[in-house]
């Protein structure tokens, strides 16, 4: 078992790496003080695929297992509202509560929103079960619903205890749901390391077939990278973590303006990037050589380029976005693979502008 330390003044925890982890995470619990009875949080797919290892280890009287929806639709107030619901009839003065979040990014979101919210804060573990949420979401302390109007709009910076992150979950998924994860490795590579980055563009074939070896580098690189930028910049107010963001100011605007439908946030994420490069261009802060090294290695693991999509429809739900201040933005602009740069004062003229580029490719 690997184990990376995020490394914050006031909330440190730890990430741990490796198969077969499920089994020890009770001991792990005891040893970090959390409560006295958890709340598991996972989802109906995630239930039925790991029922008899789920419940041989928080089947007990310890613990009360709940379901939210699959996917987007549980990062929602009515989920919200009734998660709360569940956590208040557990609840008793003997009884001091914790959360388990079990399951993909959307669980992780929704459990840790709760948690932050409920008795002005209680403990949360992250066992991510989705790509995604191993490198990604489970990491890093934003938590968040969704609103019709835009993504993550209600949310809260709250840390979790720990995360326990185990690549045999991954055996389980769906090939589309490994590439969400693959196109936020994708944006690790893109903003920091060139050498991973090429990794990626060798490796494809292994990766896309789960090979062990190369998914627990993938991880571990991913994770590496996340741990330091949070610990460097923990709420995002030095402007260090914002880099993060690569490809999701329009990621995000996509995901929201399709109410949560037809792309999944992976692939929303890739035309992100992808549309953020293109910007870059445009501003001139990279060449046309970025901009397709950023198509080819999306294409290689097979994930969109393109999409139709109405340019001023797309430009209306990016104004919802919290980047997105008196008509101008900010967003994460790429200057070379491994490199990026927090552009502020984005015009309206040139996000149109890449737009129209963008849409009518």
């Amino acid at each position: 078992m690997k184990t990376i330390s995020v490394k914050l003044k006031k909330n440190p925890y730890k990430i741990h790496i490796g198969y077969n982890l499920l089994k020890k995470i009770p001991k792990q619990i005891k040893g970090l003080k959390l409560g006295n009875f958890g709340l598991i949080i996972t989802s109906p797919k995630i239930l039925s695929l790991h029922r008899k290892g789920i419940n041989k280890i928080f089947g007990n009287k310890s613990y009360k297992i709940i379901t939210v929806a699959d996917g987007e639709a549980a990062k929602s107030k009515e989920w919200l509202t009734k998660v709360i619901g569940e956590a208040v009839k557990v609840d008793s003065l003997d009884r001091k509560l914790f959360i388990v979040c079990l399951g993909g990014g959307t669980v992780g979101d929704l459990g840790g929103f709760l948690a932050s919210i409920y008795k002005r804060g209680i403990p949360y573990i992250q066992i991510p079960t989705t790509l995604l949420g191993q490198i990604d979401s489970s990491i890093g302390g934003k938590t968040a619903i969704d609103l019709k109007e835009a993504k993550n709009i209600l949310g809260a910076f709250y840390q979790p205890k720990a995360v326990f992150i185990d690549p045999g979950f991954l055996k389980t998924l769906p090939v589309r749901e490994i590439k969400q994860g693959l196109a936020e490795a994708i944006k690790y590579g893109a903003i920091k390391d060139k050498e991973f980055f090429n990794f990626l563009k060798t490796n494809h074939k292994k990766i896309l077939k789960l090979n062990s070896t190369c998914i627990l580098k993938l991880i571990s690189v991913c994770v590496n990278i996340k741990a330091k930028i949070v610990a460097a910049d923990e709420r995002e107010k030095k402007g260090l973590r914002t880099i993060l963001n690569f490809g999701h100011t329009l990621g995000h605007a996509l995901e929201s303006s399709l109410q949560y439908k037809k792309l999944s946030h992976g692939e929303a994420i890739s035309l992100g990037m992808l549309y953020a490069a293109h910007l870059s261009k445009v501003l001139k802060k990279c060449s046309v050589k970025e901009v397709d090294q950023i198509e080819e290695i999306i294409k290689l693991f097979s994930l969109p380029t393109k999409i139709k999509f109405n340019a001023l429809t797309l430009y209306k739900s990016l104004t919802y976005d919290k980047k997105f201040i008196s008509g101008k933005i900010r967003m994460v602009i790429l200057r070379k693979i491994g490199k990026v740069e927090v552009v502020d004062g984005i015009s309206s003229q040139n996000i149109k502008k890449t737009l129209k580029i963008f849409t009518s490719r």
